[in-house]
């Protein structure tokens, strides 16, 4: 009896280990079926009563609005702005726009009125400059040359260092010590900090996406692809397969896996 006891726990051990795999897989299953099964709503009390009053002014340029302005990316007049919950995001959040996407269609607004200190909206051809910080910036866009949020941090230490062994500015050196500061140089950018601290989005119809995408002053940066989520905006775009998901979405999305 003792001489099998071992090979029963042995067995147990793992059949519990299957158990927690399924469990697991299951969990993964069900989050993926559910992408907003933990998505905490606040109280939409605040809504209801601006829709019984109806449209008022944008108190920044006097707009007629419906819940926010469009143009200023404020709530209206109906809607105090101390009712409105503020997000607070583990990344800041640049949004380029389409100049002819229609503001009052635009999602992007949405993260904007909901995390106004961590996000911008900017309106192209006006792109900030990224070529300084690429190794801690990415643009979220589907391509062959994209990838998955779980490689980020990897693709993005891979930059810092290409961008140390690309040095040319110390080639007067003697080799010995041109080679000991550039292995010292390597060593002190494995050190840096490789987090993601910036997120580009790009907000547009898909038709109009690829005069923004193909800016030279985006090409640089490490291009990433939600691949599994599919789009659950009820103005879903005609033609376009259902893995193509709206501007706030894709923040949702990506947010989530962060």
């Amino acid at each position: 009896m003792s001489l099998n006891t071992p090979i029963f726990l042995k067995e147990r051990e793992e059949d519990n280990s299957k158990f927690v795999e399924i469990q697991q897989s299951q969990t993964s299953s069900i989050a993926a079926e559910y992408p907003l099964q933990n998505l905490c709503l606040a109280s939409q009390e605040v809504l209801q009563k601006a829709q019984q009053n109806g449209r008022s002014k944008c108190l920044k340029c006097g707009g007629s609005r419906m819940f926010y302005c469009y143009t200023c990316y404020v709530p209206v007049e109906n809607v105090p702005i101390e009712q409105i919950p503020r997000v607070k995001l583990p990344l800041k959040i640049d949004i380029i726009k389409h100049p002819n996407e229609t503001d009052g269609k635009s999602t992007a607004i949405h993260a904007k009125l909901l995390a106004p200190e961590f996000v911008n909206i900017y309106t192209y051809p006006c792109i900030p400059e990224y070529e300084e910080k690429d190794h801690e910036v990415a643009l979220v866009f589907p391509g062959p040359n994209s990838v998955s949020v779980k490689e980020i941090s990897f693709h993005l230490q891979e930059k810092i260092q290409n961008n140390v062994g690309g040095k040319n500015d110390d080639l007067d050196k003697p080799f010995i010590k041109r080679k000991k500061t550039e292995e010292q140089d390597l060593n002190d950018s494995k050190c840096k900090d490789t987090t993601l601290k910036k997120i580009v989005f790009i907000d547009s119809t898909w038709n109009q996406t690829n005069k923004i995408f193909t800016d030279e002053r985006l090409q640089g940066l490490l291009q990433v692809e939600l691949k599994t989520r599919k789009t659950c905006f009820w103005r879903h775009q005609k033609g376009k397969p259902d893995t193509f998901l709206s501007t706030i979405e894709a923040i949702y999305y990506f947010l989530s896996y962060w």
